[in-house]
């Protein structure tokens, strides 16, 4: 792939999936076909076979449509027969000025839209107006209009104006089928898409693979939605929504043949995946839901991946983490470089013992559930914000920082003054933001400070006086039911299979409540903890296995009121997560090798 197709997001549709998404959009021959964005036209010619075939033998209509902004790319794809190429501004056309379409298929660029204006690509117009004044015509052709741009957030990707414009050219009952990057089914500005999807669509499917990547080269996890317009909202509230998480690869579900008789696989393999009820079977496993209980503020991706019990309250007590338990990130410096140090460092400038502290930078190599001083490869440069280090070592160190333009850096400048780091309170336990195969949450044994990328776990005072020490809160961290609620509740939107969680992901996982325990359950649970922390930390799919392991799991099971079949599907779950990951990833990858994560 060259500079210009990863800068505008550009990724070739593969055959499997374009058959897929035809499969449930192209109905028949004489179908109005249009991708918004067809690039070289890579769909459009899978969709001119699908019509050939479709048309048994007769002369199929011209009726496929393609739109491309870049001139290369619109030149390669004219060449798709009876297709009609426009090379132009989706997001400048006019539906008025085109027929209703029946079906819009399509693989919109994987490019976050703050993006755009950053794009070294030649003469690349901006992605919004420079002013908003009515009065004053914008300095640049803007990609969109500015109105389109007020229905999303502003960290949403250009797919997802992609699907808002495209509205517009779609008649009554007509499909949409995109392939797009799965982070707007659980992450916070979604939201404003998934509302827009409710309002105006049935959501005829989501569908997902827990095995594969379609597209290898983007860094970007991937899903098919599958819309149909309708103006009804008992319709829409009516209608159920199959959630399908595939386990076989498109290739094993589809065989091999790319002729006619690919048409009768595809459309099979789609009957199968819109069932009337929930079905698991070998290849696929699909939830149905009635889209009037759906929410846009709602994770969907928990539709595709929970197992049943999952998805309904327990009636034992539980509560959300946060309630008990405070979840802070550790120190943000803006400069890893100057105020993070090295042994070297420190012995190069000879700064003092008490402005140093030393730093866990991340679980990397940590191979125990218990960490202390003896653990941290790096110190923090830490001077209270009162304390002026007038001839110190410190001092010479912070001028030669000042000469490097360190107190100009974002971050920096907003201190006062630059180089005071704020005080954090010590974390009980430890939490990674990024998991790749291995969850764990370790006690700190002594006070030390964690990187950002590292999330401090601290029992709230009403928790401390019931009782909740960080023996009980390590050992529910440390649990199966944790880490499943981790894989579901986080993100691997990213294409390097790395689970991300932010703290108000962390702050929502429902745990048995370590306040309502009796102190024998405590007991109970801290003495797990201790067992399960004389061994050393290993992949999560291997410390299933140990007998401290599940033992500390079936307190806890106990406590969430699972049944024997609930558990060892939770396990399931759990290993087909952390497995599916594992495969899904751009190339097989060893802890030792993720950047800082677990």
């Amino acid at each position: 792939m060259n500079s210009k197709q990863r800068a505008w997001g550009q990724f070739a549709t593969p055959v499997d999936v374009a058959d897929l998404l035809l499969g449930f959009c192209l109905r028949r021959p004489d179908d109005l076909l249009l991708d918004p964005g067809c690039g070289d036209g890579a769909l459009l010619r899978r969709a001119a076979h699908w019509r050939a075939w479709l048309a048994s033998g007769r002369p199929p209509p011209p009726t496929l449509y393609g739109v491309e902004l870049d001139p290369t790319a619109a030149a390669s794809a004219a060449d798709v027969p009876g297709a009609v190429i426009e090379q132009a501004n989706f997001f400048t056309l006019n539906p008025d000025d085109y027929p209703r379409f029946d079906a819009i298929v399509g693989n919109p660029p994987y490019t976050r839209a703050e993006w755009i204006d950053r794009l070294d690509v030649g003469n690349q117009p901006s992605l919004f107006p420079a002013n908003e004044s009515p009065a004053e015509p914008p300095a640049t052709t803007p990609l969109l209009p500015r109105e389109l741009g007020k229905t999303l957030s502003g960290r949403a990707g250009l797919y997802a104006f992609f699907l808002l414009h495209s509205l517009g050219f779609l008649r009554e009952g007509g499909r949409l089928g995109f392939v797009v990057p799965n982070g707007w089914l659980d992450v916070a500005y979604g939201e404003g898409l998934k509302r827009f999807i409710l309002d105006h669509f049935r959501v005829v499917a989501v569908v997902e693979s827990a095995v594969e990547r379609w597209f290898a080269a983007a860094r970007v996890n991937t899903c098919l939605i599958i819309l149909e317009r309708t103006d009804e909202q008992a319709a829409r509230r009516a209608n159920r929504v199959r959630f399908v998480r595939l386990r076989q690869p498109l290739a094993e579900l589809l065989g091999r043949d790319t002729d006619s008789r690919r048409i009768a696989a595809v459309e099979q393999l789609v009957t199968r995946l819109l069932p009337a009820l929930d079905r698991q079977t070998a290849g696929a496993a699909t939830r149905v839901i009635a889209q009037g209980e759906l929410g846009a503020a709602e994770r969907w991706g928990t539709y595709l991946r929970a197992p049943e019990f999952f998805l309904h309250p327990s009636s034992r007590p539980v509560a959300p983490l946060g309630e008990w338990a405070d979840v802070q990130r550790g120190y943000t410096t803006g400069a890893n470089d100057f105020f993070i140090l090295d042994p070297q460092r420190v012995e190069e400038w000879g700064i003092e013992p008490k402005y140093r502290r030393p730093l866990l930078k991340s679980l990397r190599g940590i191979r125990a559930h218990r960490v202390s001083r003896s653990d941290c490869r790096h110190e923090l440069l830490l001077i209270p914000p009162g304390e002026q280090p007038v001839g110190t070592a410190a001092a010479g160190y912070l001028e030669w920082g000042a000469q490097r333009g360190i107190p100009e850096r974002p971050t920096c400048a907003m201190r006062r003054p630059w180089y005071a780091l704020p005080e954090q309170e010590p974390g009980a336990v430890f939490l990674a933001k990024g998991v790749w195969q291995r969850h764990f949450a370790p006690v700190a044994v002594e006070p030390i400070a964690v990187d950002q990328q590292l999330y401090r776990i601290i029992p709230l005072g009403q928790s401390i006086e019931a009782g909740v020490t960080p023996q009980i809160v390590a050992a529910l961290l440390n649990s199966t039911w944790f880490a499943l609620a981790c894989e579901l509740g986080g993100r691997v939107n990213f294409g390097e299979g790395v689970l991300w969680l932010a703290s108000y992901e962390i702050d929502r996982i429902l745990l048995p409540d370590p306040r309502a325990l009796a102190a024998g359950e405590r007991r109970e649970l801290a003495a797990a903890f201790s067992r399960l922390a004389m061994l050393p930390v290993a992949d999560t799919v291997e410390m299933l296995l140990s007998e401290e392991r599940r033992a500390l799991d079936e307190l806890v099971f106990d406590l969430i009121g699972l049944s024997t079949s609930e558990r060892a599907a939770a396990r399931e779950v759990l290993v087909e997560c952390l497995t599916g990951r594992r495969r899904r990833a751009k190339k097989p990858r060893h802890e030792e090798k993720q950047p800082d994560v677990d």
